[in-house]
């Protein structure tokens, strides 16, 4: 940082004895700026900026102290907040990447503006993540946040936000979030989430016998991303439900989505048989009695079907 000392000789020669004496002075303080930035930034950030205001009162003859302060401030603003970001305080290096931005805007520093503003999410992200790594889900949920309030349009920040409250258990907080990631351009991930918080919730109505609720949570996941499990437990309510027409449909897409079922559950085949045969498509709910006419368990039951529905 170089000292000040061709304007102090110049204007000595041509100013009055109080402007030369106001101008030795900001030289002066400048000079103890530049001395001070290896060891205390702020200290020097302070000087720079009291000898930018007694620059900026002598017009002409203070021009090249206040150009050197102007170009000095947004960077030292910038530095002292990189400093605080590898000593882990995020709120005082947040603070000072905005006095760099403000600093650059007034000054001229388009550079360090767009730097800081940059860092701040990136800074911000990379803690939240660190939280969320170690199953910290409350500090991560308000680390995220914290992106969110620099840069509202951070889909990944609304979707990590989402995963950290569903840890949680705040179900309804974590939908808000996964929503507003997919309007922030986390579509797909988005979706993926929200399909299977519908699923859980499906499976929390299952249990409490709530076949409306398990039925409408269930079609709600498969409109985000559509699944074999969302498709049985649709399958299952709607039969409670005897709405067979939407349980034959789901219980051929859940078949369809997984063909391994067709084996492991020939209760799934015997309950599309009969809702097909409840609505009125019995050509067909003969070709899944068929199939699991000698099964050890339902094989006598879809044996009668077979003989009531006179299949060929």
């Amino acid at each position: 940082m170089k000292k000040i000392f061709a304007t102090l000789i110049v204007a000595l020669c041509t100013l009055g004895i109080a402007a030369a004496q106001d101008l030795e002075k900001a030289t002066e303080i400048y000079n103890n700026a530049a001395a001070a930035i290896d060891n205390n930034k702020a200290e020097a950030i302070t000087l720079f900026e009291q000898a930018l205001e007694m620059a900026g009162q002598l017009g002409e003859e203070g021009a090249e102290i206040a150009t050197q302060c102007k170009g000095i401030i947004p960077k030292l603003y910038m530095s002292v907040a990189k400093d605080l970001v590898n000593e882990k305080n995020l709120d005082e290096a947040v603070a000072n990447f905005k006095k760099a931005i403000e600093a650059g805007e007034k000054y001229g520093d388009a550079d360090v503006a767009e730097e800081a503003r940059t860092l701040i999410p990136q800074v911000l992200m990379a803690d939240a993540n660190q939280a969320l790594n170690a199953k910290d889900y409350e500090a991560a949920a308000a680390g995220y946040q914290k992106v969110i309030d620099a840069d509202p349009s951070n889909g990944a920040a609304h979707l990590r936000k989402g995963q950290s409250l569903a840890a949680l258990g705040k179900v309804d907080d974590a939908v808000k979030s996964f929503e507003l990631a997919s309007e922030n351009g986390q579509e797909e991930a988005a979706a993926k989430q929200l399909s299977n918080i519908y699923v859980k919730k499906a499976v929390a109505c299952q249990k409490a016998k709530d076949n409306k609720g398990m039925l409408e949570n269930a079609q709600k996941s498969t409109q985000y991303v559509d699944n074999a499990n969302a498709q049985k437990l649709i399958g299952l309510s709607a039969k409670e439900l005897k709405q067979f027409k939407v349980a034959a449909e789901a219980f051929e897409a859940y078949l369809s989505m997984n063909p391994k079922a067709a084996e492991k559950e020939p209760q799934i085949i015997y309950y599309l048989g009969d809702c097909l045969v409840k609505n009125g498509d019995t050509a067909k709910a003969c070709g899944y009695f068929k199939t699991i006419a000698q099964d050890p368990k339902l094989g006598e039951a879809a044996r009668y079907q077979i003989t009531q529905l006179k299949c060929n």
